[in-house]
């Protein structure tokens, strides 16, 4: 059955080619009389338009008539009000272009025209309101406003009458829409009566011939309009509570989809799980709906049939445990383990998403059986899995292979294998520490550890078995080596973990043990030549671990939450090295700044100013001299919490710095909202000056945003003449690099200053 707006749709396009005809008549005798009385030129322009408009309106109500399913009733719709209001606004302009000052007969004219217009549009377009309302509008009111600006009383008058006139026809409008719905209602009643007379007996039959089975019949709006016996025993609901219910309200919606679908003409089906809303009853069933129709083909609603399969499918699922899962600890078996890494290996595959397994195997387990029992054995088994459970991620995979031996496989490690080991290692000493809670069983305090073994899938060609293999050997290993301890299959991978286990544990000491120094990078003014500064960078005197360099270290102590110690220690000394200078080389007055970096943990945590702030108060450093060096990581937070950070350093006289500018993916989106003083030129742009040619952009482009900001700019890497030549004519404020100097200890960065009287003398060598 039609909508209502399709059949009052239907009126309208019905009216448009008679309507389309006499506005072509219409806007031929405006032609014929107008012409030679207004601007012959804009007069044709006018008619062109108003002849290709009508002709579009005429051609469109034959489509619409013959081919009606070519577009949607919206787009249909929207054909229509175009139209309609560009023949509104042709004739709406006609007493700003055709208005004769002059001549009251080529007024009059115009008058009867736009009446006869708005009156048609009024009577034939009424089932069409709003935009019928519309184009009275469109039409009527230039004229009002035309008649308006002759400024006399007559057309004062003729103004208001034409807005009297406007309002009655808008009100016409409305009363012919009211009676074009009422028409339709009572034509859809009787439409409706009929077709139910026609349905009866085949609702009867529908419903018997299933009767073994719940059924229920819905109609367009999804509201249940009758049930079999069968249906409301199924659900041990009443039949008063079923007749009325609105499907789309039901709590549980997994069920929709099926309904739904069978208001588009198809069949729907359902099986799956199911909470009813009278008794919350959790089911399993089988749903199967058809589309029901009248005798023209068209859907009035849909049947559904509906078997409930509550204990077959716990049957089925009960089958599906116990083939699966572990009977002693209820945790996945071999087989659900074997399913899952067939699923990590074919991600792997396909994205080179790194999964591992943890091999477990509890030390000395056997002692435990042979002194204690099988029974004890067996909860200590049951206990150690609900530990393990308690510690792995969400997504990650417990399993039992059997007896004392157990897998975890760890999925999205990412696409790094250091990466991967670390996270790897990480869970591994959490298990470790886990079982070193004792346990208490039937009386007994047993005290256990375990022996694990990891491996990392590497290759494509690695298979389940494979990787199973590398597991166990890397577990066996880790027996060989003691016991209660972690082996990597792949020897780099357990290398990698031991000497970032070793960093950690040498930097925990390395302050009281002296062995951390700064170093210092002068930063030149390009202009004088001037060294107006340094940068203080880290360095890390250890024998405990081979060539272990700022960008390794640095990371671990974020991690591992050294950084805060170590940076505060950083700042202090930097600080006390700085006044130090400042009082030895009194007569250099250019010598007025000193850079830290700030890593992104620093910077979140809460007493971050404070602890900064009372480091700049005891050393006594003059308001302005410290740079704190930011690197993008630490804004990528709250903008707003950053920013209010970020002021109140300010405000304590400490320039910001956006470190490595130009690397990061948002920071011209910062430039506007944080209150920056520098930016930091990346190297990586400096070296390939003289050879890359979007690097000379690049930088020309940071340089002009930085003049726009008023930001100072210090490039870093400068190393040759040609770098620094072309940095110095482009207005770089300042430089670091070797073609001055390399980072020197506090001893020889004084001497440089000594020597060359605070200027910078350029490196020949390079």
């Amino acid at each position: 059955m039609k909508s209502r707006f399709e059949e009052l749709l239907d009126v309208a396009y019905e009216n448009l080619r008679l309507s389309s005809l006499i506005v072509i008549g219409i806007a031929t005798v405006l032609l014929v009389v107008f012409f030679g009385h207004v601007e012959n030129s804009l007069l044709f322009i006018w008619y062109f338009f108003v002849v290709v408009v009508s002709g579009f309106r005429f051609v469109a109500q034959a489509v619409y008539k013959k081919q009606k399913k070519r577009f949607t009733i919206k787009q249909w719709k929207n054909i229509f009000s175009v139209a309609l209001l560009s023949i509104a606004l042709l004739f709406g302009i006609t007493p700003f272009l055709f208005f004769i000052q002059e001549s009251p007969a080529y007024q009059m004219i115009l008058f009867v025209i736009i009446a006869g217009l708005t009156a048609g549009g009024a009577s034939s377009f009424a089932s069409m309101r709003k935009i019928t309302q519309v184009y009275l509008v469109i039409i009527i009111f230039p004229l009002i406003i035309e008649l308006v600006m002759q400024n006399t009383l007559i057309y004062y008058s003729l103004a208001f009458l034409t807005f009297i006139y406007l309002v009655l026809l808008i009100f016409i409008v409305n009363t012919s829409y009211r009676n074009y719905f009422e028409l339709l209602n009572s034509k859809r009643m009787y439409q409706k009566e009929k077709e139910k007379f026609l349905l009866s007996q085949e609702h009867f039959q529908a419903v018997f011939r299933q009767a073994p089975l719940g059924i229920f019949m819905y109609d367009t709006k999804f509201v249940i309009q009758e049930v079999n016996q069968e249906f409301t025993e199924f659900l041990e609901a009443p039949m008063d509570f079923l007749i009325g219910l609105n499907l789309t309200m039901l709590p549980d919606t997994r069920i929709l989809p099926a309904i739904s679908v069978t208001e588009y003409g198809i069949e729907g089906f359902y099986e799956g799980e199911y909470n009813s809303k009278y008794k919350n009853k959790d089911l399993w069933i089988s749903m199967h709906t058809s589309p029901l129709k009248d005798t023209k083909g068209e859907v009035i609603g849909g049947i559904g049939i509906v078997a409930d399969i509550t204990q077959r499918m716990r049957t089925q699922m009960d089958f599906e445990h116990q083939a699966k899962y572990d009977t002693l600890t209820n945790i996945p078996n071999r087989t659900f383990l074997l399913e899952k890494m067939a699923i990590e290996i074919s991600r792997y595959k396909r994205h080179t998403t790194l999964f591992g397994l943890l091999f477990l195997d509890l030390d000395h387990f056997k002692n435990v059986n042979d002194s204690l029992g099988h029974a004890v054995g067996d909860k200590l088994l049951v206990k150690t899995a609900q530990r393990l459970g308690k510690i792995i991620r969400e997504g990650d995979t417990l399993a039992r292979l059997g007896g004392d031996e157990f897998i975890i496989l760890l999925a999205d490690l990412g696409t790094e294998e250091h990466d991967a080991a670390r996270k790897a290692e990480v869970i591994a000493q959490k298990i470790h520490t886990t079982l070193q809670t004792p346990f208490v069983l039937d009386k007994h305090t047993l005290s256990i550890s375990s022996s694990i073994g990891v491996a990392i899938v590497g290759e494509k060609n690695e298979d389940i078995d494979d990787l199973l293999k590398h597991a166990d050997i890397a577990m066996y290993e880790a027996k060989k080596m003691g016991r209660n301890t972690t082996k990597f299959y792949k020897l780099e991978m357990d290398s990698w973990i031991s000497r970032r286990v070793s960093i950690e544990n040498g930097l925990r000491s390395a302050i009281e043990n002296g062995e951390l120094e700064l170093y210092y990078q002068p930063i030149v003014e390009f202009s004088t030549s001037n060294i107006i500064g340094a940068e203080a960078l880290l360095r890390w005197n250890t024998t405990k671990v081979k060539d272990v360099f700022p960008d390794e270290f640095i990371p671990i102590a974020e991690e591992s939450g050294l950084i805060f110690e170590i940076g505060k220690w950083v700042l202090e000394n930097a600080l006390r090295q700085f006044m130090q200078w400042r009082d030895e080389f009194k007569d250099l007055d250019t010598l007025e700044k000193i850079a830290v970096n700030i890593s992104a943990h620093q910077f979140d945590n809460t007493s971050c100013v404070a602890d900064i702030a009372s480091t700049i108060k005891t050393s006594k450093i003059p308001e302005g001299c410290l740079d704190l060096e930011l690197v993008e990581s630490a804004l990528v937070a709250n903008v707003q919490s950053v920013q209010t950070k970020m002021q109140e350093f300010r405000d304590l006289g400490v320039g910001i710095s956006i470190d490595d500018f130009g690397t990061g993916y948002s920071s011209l989106s910062y430039l506007k909202k944080l209150p920056f003083t520098k930016l930091k030129i990346d190297k990586s742009f400096t070296m390939d000056i003289q050879d890359d040619v979007d690097d000379k952009e690049l930088i020309s482009a940071i340089l002009m945003i930085a003049q726009t900001f008023d930001f100072e700019v210090v490039a870093e890497g400068v190393e040759t003449y040609e770098q620094y030549l072309f940095l110095k004519e482009k207005n770089c404020k300042y430089m670091q690099g070797y073609l001055c100097s390399k980072p020197l200890s506090a001893v020889e960065f004084a001497k440089l200053l000594r020597e060359n009287g605070g200027k910078c003398t350029l490196n020949s060598n390079l």
